[in-house]
């Protein structure tokens, strides 16, 4: 996690221009990558996520989906010229 939202990263500049927040309001992303997205916004929400797990197991597959949302939200916002490459 330190890395996808490290300085100067994609994802943290997701959570610094709002753009997480932006794509959870654009419907045209489906609820499914909506449930995806909202696991990470805001931070305190993932780091809450990140700090229930139940088994080693569990811990992966949490770190796992907030890597996969940050990945998916890099993307949307970048196909939507919202963040640069």
């Amino acid at each position: 996690m330190e890395q996808l939202f490290a300085p100067g990263s994609a994802g943290l500049q997701l959570w610094e221009l709002n753009l997480i927040t932006r794509l959870l309001t654009d419907p045209s992303i489906g609820s499914r990558t909506q449930g995806l997205l909202a696991v990470i916004e805001p931070p305190e929400v993932m780091e809450a996520y990140q700090l229930r797990p139940q088994s080693q197991d569990d811990a992966k597959r949490r770190a796992h989906r907030c890597e996969e949302a940050a990945q998916e939200a890099a993307r949307l916002a970048k196909a939507r010229g919202w963040l640069k490459a």
